[in-house]
């Protein structure tokens, strides 16, 4: 049964709980979560890339000199690909790298994903995130009561929290996700995951 340590509010250690079953203790698979990471990663590139081919630069028209009798290569436009400011050849062009990825195979990857960081007791579940103000200095607190300071961590809430929001802003290994927003690549690329207890409710009865 794969386990997880319960903090109160300000980041105390109260005990260990046990994890749901369906989502912490599956069988991980790697090509599965690969295949994830790899389709969010390119969903994010804008496809926008672009160079000039020798049809598109400034110059051409005339030819930089006569074909024959100079004693240099014969060439035809100061646009191709050898000159200086010439046009790029085979350069990049706009296209998209959206793909998708079946339903099934998603939610696989996504139990793979959070079955990986219990085996490696990397899940920590809070009562609650106990910050009363948007200040940086009391969440900060918070994680290094719980030892988890130093990390990337993610902390999953059922439901935005503006005082929390602002709180982390400010912490570049930290992010605040919704639980039904949170997705296998953000796990991987964590330390640690927390879960508030009723984004770990919201997580098995939406989620599953």
């Amino acid at each position: 049964m794969a386990k997880a340590k319960l903090h109160a509010p300000d980041g105390a250690y109260k005990k260990d709980v046990d994890l749901p079953a369906s989502h912490f203790d599956q069988e991980v698979s790697e090509p599965v979560m690969f295949q994830a990471a790899y389709i969010y990663l390119g969903n994010q590139r804008q496809g926008t890339h672009k160079t000039k081919n020798r049809a598109e630069v400034s110059g051409g028209g005339k030819k930089p000199w006569k074909q024959k009798g100079t004693g240099r290569a014969r060439q035809g436009s100061n646009t191709a690909p050898n000159w200086a400011r010439g046009g790029k050849a085979h350069g990049p062009l706009p296209h998209k790298y959206t793909k998708d990825m079946p339903k099934q195979m998603k939610q696989k990857a996504f139990v793979s994903a959070l079955s990986l960081k219990a085996r490696e007791n990397s899940v920590h579940v809070f009562e609650g995130i106990g910050v009363t103000e948007p200040k940086t200095k009391q969440l900060v607190g918070i994680l290094a009561k719980a030892e988890l300071s130093g990390a990337k961590n993610l902390i999953v809430v059922e439901s935005p929290e503006n005082q929390l929001l602002l709180a982390a802003r400010n912490l570049p290994d930290t992010r605040v996700e919704r639980v039904q927003d949170v997705h296998t690549y953000e796990l991987l690329n964590s330390d640690n995951v927390i879960f508030t207890a009723s984004a770990l409710k919201s997580l098995v009865e939406t989620r599953g």
